[in-house]
């Protein structure tokens, strides 16, 4: 539900960050945060972190792949997002990573009170693996 215009006014931007560093290495974690604008300051509606493992395979063959349908069912396990919630893309690198026009520092929004669910690789190329996991309230 939520509108796709940030994600697809940015994609270039976002692109090039997520090539560069992976061509690079430094790309640890990509990062889709949202939050209730009403309320900024609290934590997020919802977390979806995509960690990044360049070790994955030993000998890929360089087929990528990516389990849609998984994303998606994880998407909705983690609960219904409400369609007036903002969102961004936050990219976490390793130290010394290239600069990339468009992309800085920032922090992300507190997990107090959240835990993080771990699901398993979603993505896979060449030796890099993806995994997914997403943030939910502690019950």
């Amino acid at each position: 539900g939520l509108d796709t215009t940030a994600i697809t006014s940015s994609w270039t931007t976002t692109e090039t960050a997520v090539a560069t560093w992976l061509r690079s290495g430094h790309l640890r974690v990509v990062t889709l945060e949202v939050w209730d604008p009403a309320t900024p300051n609290a934590p997020p509606v919802g977390r979806f972190d995509f960690d990044i493992e360049y070790d994955y395979y030993g000998d890929g063959d360089g087929e990528l792949w990516m389990d849609g349908a998984y994303v998606n069912s994880v998407i909705r396990k983690s609960g219904s997002v409400p369609a007036e919630c903002s969102y961004r893309v936050v990219c976490s690198v390793a130290p010394g990573s290239p600069d990339v026009p468009g992309w800085g520092d920032t922090t992300l929004r507190s997990t107090a009170g959240m835990r993080r669910h771990s699901t398993g690789a979603t993505m896979g190329g060449g030796s890099l693996g993806v995994g997914l996991a997403y943030w939910k309230a502690a019950s």
